[in-house]
């Protein structure tokens, strides 16, 4: 008998093969959705952003699919669609790009909805793991903001959806479906792609075991390289570029983090990360209704592969994410963190606390309470002054509350970045010389390349400097490069902390306060020592 007629055969929802997503299914997908989209909407950051998000912004109001040796990162799916939401006309660039990334993170909850109820046919469960998940500190943080992770998790959300349907059904669309979209998730984020070892690990051993025919690999396989068509673009726009497959594919897969993606050391110092991150994400006893899911499923989800499925996608995003060290790290836990949201429906479900309305309203409000929980914690934080960076003071930013931004996922009240921006443009001299770090540069960046703010400043940030070998010696060269200050330029940088500053600035400069930026002079114009 095959997994789907198991399945069936256990009488737990009485539903015929093929017909699972019926109307109930997509009325309850539509309305996870709209709730979704509706808190994102709410709670968005108004216009530009700090950091990686803002560089987004950047990148898809220029349509730029290029970054020299770190295609990587160059997430086309994102680019194109932040740049098509931009040019929808009721809002600017930089809030359409974080319009795109509300409606990929909503995607991505009303999938959990969706997978929980076809899994428990329930709307209790169904709810309280879709609600759980759109709350969730990191995954809402994303929605609000643009990022790409939330397509990323819409891409793996509807990859597993797409498997319980085959799982449930046998029907062997859903599971071409399933790998289309593992393709176009490789166009989104390369994160996506631990999912499509798990699903390709399933769909061979259903093969060696008979149960699928084989023509089903090339098949599969195929539809993945269609789906990924835009990463491929852009892998080949690299390869035109260096014309090195080597080191075209080591940009692909790579970039510069080879070292994080094969990190080992301080493996205890990360864990301890993790499980902070964890609990900053689900500050709330329904945790442990997830721990009580996962104990669960294989008995709940008995007579398919779904336990290992969804088990086995688990394991390795928690593995690689808890050891993968960059200063973003918290980011890279999302999938865990929504697929333990599915695992909460599953608890849900087993316990069957969700069937009367008093016990589904308690739950509900044991998953909103995670609203004022972030509050919470971002003031207890502020208090005892916690610092979450590995070392090196907190990087203080005009107009940027540090533990607002980090700690509370809303970013509706983030309108520093363009004050900053403005501010610090409005006051430079003439034809200055401005090296912002990677956190201020994209607002400045924005207004510079964008919106032809101050045309005559040149702006060199760290990937300029990397990318563009006309400039590595503006951050990366012992000594200042010669002519820096040419015809009186002057040099400004965003910050006083030599870990933001040029290698050179370490020297025979000094670092004095101008306006909200500082400015870079010789120790020896003022006589200094």
């Amino acid at each position: 008998m095959s997994d789907s007629e198991q399945l069936n055969a256990r009488g737990a929802s009485g539903r015929s093969p093929g017909r699972i997503f019926d109307r109930r299914a997509m009325i309850g997908w539509i309305a996870a959705l709209a709730v979704a989209l509706s808190l994102y909407a709410l709670t968005m950051a108004p216009d530009l952003v700090w950091h990686d998000a803002g560089y987004y912004q950047w990148e898809a109001a220029r349509l730029n699919l290029e970054r020299p040796g770190e295609t990587v990162r160059v997430h086309p799916f994102f680019v194109l669609l932040a740049h098509g939401f931009g040019q929808v006309g009721i809002w600017n660039y930089a809030k359409g790009a974080s319009v795109a990334s509300a409606l990929g993170t909503a995607v991505a909850v009303a999938n959990v909805w969706l997978i929980v109820w076809l899994l428990a046919r329930r709307v209790g469960p169904a709810s309280i793991a879709a609600l759980t998940c759109m709350l969730a500190h990191t995954i809402w943080q994303q929605g609000v903001q643009p990022q790409t992770y939330g397509w990323s998790n819409a891409a793996l959300s509807g990859m597993l959806l797409a498997a319980v349907a085959y799982a449930l059904t046998g029907r062997m669309g859903y599971l071409l479906m399933a790998f289309f979209v593992a393709g176009v998730g490789i166009s989104i984020h390369l994160m996506t792609q631990i999912g499509v070892v798990v699903l390709g690990a399933w769909v061979l051993a259903r093969v060696l075991r008979g149960r699928t025919p084989a023509w089903v690999v090339p098949a599969v396989a195929g539809l993945w390289l269609v789906g990924g068509s835009l990463f491929w673009y852009v892998v080949y726009l690299e390869y035109d570029r260096t014309r090195d497959v080597a080191a075209t594919l080591e940009s692909a897969f790579l970039g510069g983090w080879g070292s994080a993606v094969f990190n080992v050391a301080g493996v205890g110092t990360m864990l301890l990360r993790s499980v902070l991150m964890a609990v900053l994400n689900f500050p709330t006893p329904l945790v442990l209704l997830g721990l009580y899911g996962i104990w669960r499923s294989r008995r709940l989800l008995a007579g398919t592969p779904l336990a290992a499925v969804l088990g086995g996608a688990m394991v390795l995003y928690v593995l690689f994410a808890m050891r993968y060290r960059v200063p973003n790290q918290n980011f890279f836990f999302t999938p865990t963190y929504l697929l333990l949201a599915i695992y909460i429906g599953l608890g849900v479900h087993a316990t069957g606390w969700a069937r009367r309305r008093v016990g589904l309203a308690a739950l509900a409000a044991l998953a909103i309470a995670v609203v004022p929980a972030y509050w919470v914690i971002a003031e207890t934080a502020r208090a005892v002054k916690f610092n979450p960076r590995d070392g090196g003071a907190i990087h203080e930013i005009p107009y940027r509350d540090f533990y607002a931004y980090y700690f509370m996922p809303w970013q509706c009240s983030q309108t520093g970045p363009r004050r900053f921006a403005e501010e610090a443009l409005d006051a430079l001299p003439k034809k200055a010389v401005l090296l912002p770090d990677t956190t201020t540069a994209p607002p400045l960046k924005c207004l510079h390349d964008v919106e032809g703010l101050r045309p005559d400043v040149l702006i060199v940030d760290p990937y300029d400097a990397r990318f563009d070998p006309s400039l590595s010696g503006y951050w990366q060269a012992k000594e200042a490069p010669a002519g820096l200050t040419r015809d009186g330029r002057r040099i400004f940088a965003c910050s006083d902390d030599l870990q933001y500053l040029p290698r050179w600035a370490a020297g025979s400069w000094r670092v004095k306060p101008y306006g909200c930026i500082w400015e870079l002079e010789p120790k020896s114009k003022e006589g200094g020592p």
